[in-house]
């Protein structure tokens, strides 16, 4: 069987407890355009590691637990496209106040959920822009067979790059069930899984990042990147997220956004 991974870009070498297998990109991915995706964050954690997130707030982004768990400094960048190079649009905000999920395992990744707060309201554009979240008659939605997009920096390969320019692809929702078919008990309810046509899939690094539906100016958050395969990013396994839906009660309390 299967077990889960962080899709961060921790390495073994860091002597971080999430370090198994981390690493990142998207596998099988397009590079994306500046404004594509504008609820995209770039997460740079202790200077050292990557990740990603999302803007739900003009001051606050979404990520996942084992982005923020074990590390004390964060430095945002949205509105850009580009790992590094000054960009029209862009701008990084520096931070050292985080919280995470309550319910956090870090052997299990239930609940790999964090809120990071700004300190700042980010001025919103063409590039930096809010991402829905959903709705609460949409709670009890699995999204099964949905297509969803993924986006990020992680890595391009197994034991590849992390990307340069922002990558995306698109996946596939499955039911929980068959996720469990791979990794057993640690895939609950808040779990999401997704698998690409062509072994598309998350990857280190895409950890904390969006998975949405819809299309640019409406896109709607439904998972949180959270894990991968140990057998590998392209192995064909399910990519595994935090199913945004069971967490909005806890992200309306700590970011302090209204979900209606």
């Amino acid at each position: 069987m299967n077990t889960p991974s962080t899709a961060s870009s921790l390495s073994a070498a860091a002597g971080h407890p999430e370090a198994e297998d981390a690493g990142g990109r998207i596998v099988g991915g397009s590079a994306g355009s500046q404004g594509q995706f504008p609820h995209q964050a770039a997460v740079s954690m202790d200077s050292s590691h990557m990740c990603g997130g999302s803007l739900i707030s003009t001051s606050t982004v979404l990520t996942a637990a084992h982005c923020v768990s074990g590390f004390s400094t964060w430095a945002v960048s949205l509105g850009g496209i580009r790992r590094s190079g000054s960009e029209s649009g862009h701008v990084t905000i520096n931070t050292r106040s985080t919280t995470v999920h309550s319910g956090y395992n870090a052997n299990t990744l239930n609940n790999d959920i964090a809120v990071i707060f700004l300190g700042t309201n980010v001025q919103l554009s063409s590039y930096i822009a809010l991402v829905n979240l959903p709705s609460r008659s949409q709670a009890g939605n699995s999204f099964e067979g949905q297509s969803a997009t993924v986006s990020g920096w992680g890595l391009t390969a197994d034991n590849g790059n992390t990307a340069s320019t922002l990558q995306y692809t698109t996946l596939s929702v499955i039911s929980n069930s068959l996720c469990q078919q791979y990794y057993g008990g640690v895939i609950v309810s808040s779990t999401l899984c997704a698998t690409g046509s062509n072994r598309q899939s998350t990857c280190n690094g895409d950890s904390g990042g969006p998975m949405v539906i819809g299309s640019t100016g409406s896109f709607t958050l439904i998972g949180v990147v959270s894990f991968v395969s140990n057998a590998g990013c392209s192995s064909g396994a399910p990519s595994g997220y935090a199913r945004v839906t069971s967490f909005l009660d806890w992200i309306s309390s700590t970011a302090g956004v209204s979900i209606s």
